[in-house]
């Protein structure tokens, strides 16, 4: 907090600068703050101030009667402006009298209060370095991001469904796994060449079977998870190759795939 000081109206108080600040009178009270601060970052002020008056109390402690500071508080009439209200409504812990009571004490408050809160001042502008210096970094490190090839990675399985999907956006996909017995996907896979009349069976690589019907729509495609065994993949492949051998289906194999 900067510029405190007296205006000509020795019962009104300014404080703050034109971003951040507002002015104060017994009666009323007056604030606003900059519209990209959060109401986290409001908050964490005034409960500074609140704490730096509960610390500094004791300094100016004989200035006050044994009653509580409530009940030395006046009642007054609070003007405030429309978000403030909802401010204080929706998002703080703090009511208006918490923050009128601040004011009072600062009316009354000592030297040592003022300066410290401007040594609050300082280590706020020092936090606020440390937050940009972090904001830079972190920009730093996405546009390094960025920069990377994705293609010169090894896909998850997540990235290799999605492809597909993109590839394949009419087709049904299955996903064959560790949890999937060898002959159980054998039998989904021929049940399902038998039920939509299979033209064709493809295989590419070590990923995916598909099937083509004779309308050349591909409605099932199978894929296997980065988890399932290759030797079962093999051994799928050749059973698979056997019964469209038998039934007069066709059949290729292609290590090519578009994933």
């Amino acid at each position: 907090m900067t510029n405190q000081k007296r205006t000509e109206n020795q019962r009104r108080f300014v404080f703050g600068n034109e971003r951040f600040g507002g002015s104060y009178s017994p009666g009323g009270f007056e604030f606003n703050y900059p519209e990209d601060m959060t109401h986290e970052e409001f908050e964490r002020i005034f409960t500074r101030k609140l704490n730096s008056l509960h610390k500094r109390g004791r300094e100016f402690h004989d200035k006050y009667d044994h009653k509580s500071r409530k009940e030395n508080l006046k009642p007054l009439s609070i003007r405030v402006k429309p978000h403030t209200k909802e401010f204080y409504k929706n998002n703080s812990i703090l009511s208006p009298r918490d923050v009128l009571e601040m004011y009072e004490n600062f009316n009354n408050g000592s030297e040592a209060f003022i300066n410290s809160l401007l040594e609050e001042e300082k280590q706020l502008e020092k936090e606020l370095t440390e937050v940009q210096e972090r904001l830079h970094n972190a920009k730093l490190f996405k546009e390094k991001l960025t920069e990377i090839d994705p293609d010169n990675d090894i896909l998850t399985d997540e990235g290799k469904l999605a492809k597909l999907q993109d590839h394949y956006p009419r087709t049904e996909i299955k996903t064959v796994g560790i949890e999937s017995p060898l002959g159980k996907v054998k039998s989904d896979i021929i049940r399902d060449i038998q039920i939509y009349n299979t033209l064709d069976v493809s295989i590419y690589g070590d990923d995916y079977l598909i099937l083509t019907v004779y309308t050349n729509a591909q409605p099932i495609l199978y894929y296997f998870k980065n988890e399932y065994s290759k030797e079962d993949i093999s051994e799928l492949s050749c059973e698979i190759e056997k019964f469209c051998s038998e039934n007069d289906i066709g059949f290729r194999k292609s290590e090519e795939t578009y994933i």
